[in-house]
């Protein structure tokens, strides 16, 4: 398992950037929000779904991350630079939390989420979360929260009453006019 953070420092690809990180408490949602500006990338990000190429990473692209508190998940919107989204990539995670510096952080449980704009969404690296339960990286309460949790979101989705994805446009105003 492996901890990762929002700041995404040690991500090579990106050759500039502006890292701005919130703290939000509303109704439907509370934790940190955090938004990453991809002012100059090296190469441009694409992943395949269906056969067709989808670019997530590009000069001027967008990706706003939401952590809510006390919960196992954090969701990334892809936004290029129109400010459309392209896609939403909720990872599950064991816990998250803030590093001393101030920066989110989650500890990924391999499974992930990804929600397309038109309503599809694809449920990845299950592979990974068996090999990981097989080989002893996780334990078995581990694997059954991950698998738990990816059925509770998708529900969620399915219903349209995912308030941390019901809440993303907002979030990403309310950052990019700081």
């Amino acid at each position: 398992m492996k901890r990762k953070y929002a700041d995404r420092i040690d991500w090579r690809r990106v050759v500039s950037r502006n890292f701005k990180c919130i703290f939000i408490e509303e109704q439907d949602f509370k934790g940190y929000v955090t938004l990453l500006t991809l002012h100059q990338v090296e190469k441009k990000l694409f992943v395949q779904y269906q056969g067709e190429e989808l670019c997530i990473a590009a000069d001027g692209y967008f990706w706003l991350q939401q952590f809510p508190v006390n919960s196992n998940f954090c969701e990334t919107t892809m936004l290029n630079q129109s400010h459309e989204v392209l896609q939403r990539y909720i990872d599950i995670s064991r816990s998250n939390g803030v590093s001393d510096e101030g920066i989110p952080y989650w500890d990924d449980l391999y499974l992930d989420v990804i929600v397309l704009p038109d309503g599809n969404f694809f449920i990845q690296d299950e592979d990974e979360l068996e090999d990981a339960l097989r080989q002893g990286h996780i334990k078995f309460q581990d694997y059954k929260l991950a698998k738990e949790m990816a059925a509770k979101i998708i529900l969620e989705i399915q219903s349209g009453e995912n308030h941390v994805i019901n809440s993303s446009i907002r979030h990403f105003q309310q950052l990019i006019n700081l």
